[in-house]
């Protein structure tokens, strides 16, 4: 009897640490703005650019930390289009039309409050670290399915962005994609800027981590958040697109 007992009361706590490791692989996509250069018809454009990216992304967790980065053989490049069209004036003019995905990685010690983003901006690698602050959420009562656990709608109390996200209380970790954490849960749903940006968990594997997969980025010039944002920003500008990042991508296509 007392062997039972026993038994018991520990699978409880073996089915909750079963559930603190694993990954988790994301569909990222990206919606697209795009200018149209004067004197082209703008359906026939449209119809050789795509109005979106998709990408996989993936999440790493154990007890303590985790990683987020690009799902494994996934391109470095979303799309390459060379299309020919005419001016105004009826001459031929050729343009090239590429879209390419940042090398990013983000890593989080979520015991220590730690955070170590890797990110690649126009050919250049630069190295975040900071203790970001926590998040603040306002729990919601709608609920859904997603990737076989049924979650719940969080908004962040964030007045410069809109952010929605849905977690599982059925895994108890406290992170999620990119940056977004502190929910009581592990996030498997992400809508940013009115859903002009989501992430969607396809598939959850909850595993055994071996440590030497949530490997901490060091690749580029470390400067602060801020700093990284000035860079950021001025360089958009120069661009003549919005700075801030944001959910959308905007391209400008010149000949």
């Amino acid at each position: 009897m007392k062997k039972f007992l026993f038994l018991l009361l520990f699978t409880p706590f073996l089915s909750m640490a079963q559930n603190t490791e694993g990954t988790v692989t994301y569909t990222e996509t990206i919606k697209m703005k795009i200018d149209v250069p004067e004197g082209m018809d703008e359906a026939e454009f449209r119809k050789m650019i795509p109005s979106e990216q998709k990408a996989a992304k993936l999440l790493i967790f154990r007890t303590g930390e985790c990683l987020y980065t690009d799902a494994p053989d996934q391109p470095a490049v979303g799309s390459d289009v060379t299309f020919n069209t005419s001016d105004e004036d009826g001459g031929e003019v050729r343009m090239d039309f590429k879209i390419q995905r940042p090398d990013n990685k983000q890593y989080r010690d979520i015991e220590n409050g730690k955070r170590i983003e890797s990110t690649e901006f126009f050919g250049r690698y630069f190295l975040i670290k900071e203790e970001p602050k926590r998040m603040k959420w306002k729990v919601t009562a709608e609920q859904k399915q997603i990737a076989g656990y049924p979650c719940q709608k969080a908004i962040l109390q964030d007045t410069s962005r809109k952010v929605e996200a849905w977690f599982t209380a059925q895994i108890p970790v406290s992170v999620g994609p990119g940056e977004f954490a502190d929910l009581p849960g592990l996030i498997l749903e992400l809508s940013m800027a009115g859903g002009d940006r989501t992430l969607v968990a396809d598939k959850v594997e909850l595993k055994a981590v071996d440590a030497k997969l949530i490997e901490k980025p060091s690749k580029g010039k470390t400067v602060t958040r801020e700093e990284f944002n000035k860079i950021r920003d001025d360089k958009m500008k120069e661009m003549g697109a919005e700075p801030g990042g944001g959910g959308t991508m905007k391209v400008i296509i010149r000949n």
